[in-house]
């Protein structure tokens, strides 16, 4: 394949990649799943480090998500929300798990520490 032509694909992908972000985020309406926008996502990223000619201000890699709609809803949680955001393979997952694992520790070891100062 050309350069000409890789831009092409490369710039239909960033096209779709925005639309996706816009129903996601703006609609609330996801027209794709999870794991396609992520595999998108990915691609995009290969390709632009395969061809470092390839750039777009609307990159995965340029920009954080989309505006998010007004209708949502601001929620504070307890406990922080973890995500397994990119996991692809099972070395992510084994990092996930070690994340976990240290914010349940610092958990422990504060209410450790506030039972020892309160007692």
């Amino acid at each position: 394949m050309n350069d000409k032509d890789l831009e092409i694909e490369y710039l239909k992908k960033i096209d779709l990649f925005q639309r996706y972000n816009k129903h996601y985020y703006d609609k609330d309406k996801p027209i794709v799943s999870d794991q396609k926008f992520d595999l998108l996502k990915k691609d995009i990223i290969d390709l632009e480090n395969k061809y470092k000619f390839l750039k777009s201000e609307y990159s995965p890699t340029k920009s954080i998500g989309f505006k998010p709609s007004k209708n949502f809803q601001k929620v504070k949680h307890k406990v922080p929300m973890l995500s397994l955001g990119n996991a692809f393979n099972e070395e992510d997952l084994k990092n996930f798990e070690k994340l976990k694992k240290y914010i349940k520790l610092k958990k422990n070891m504060k209410t450790l520490f506030l039972k020892m100062v309160l007692y």
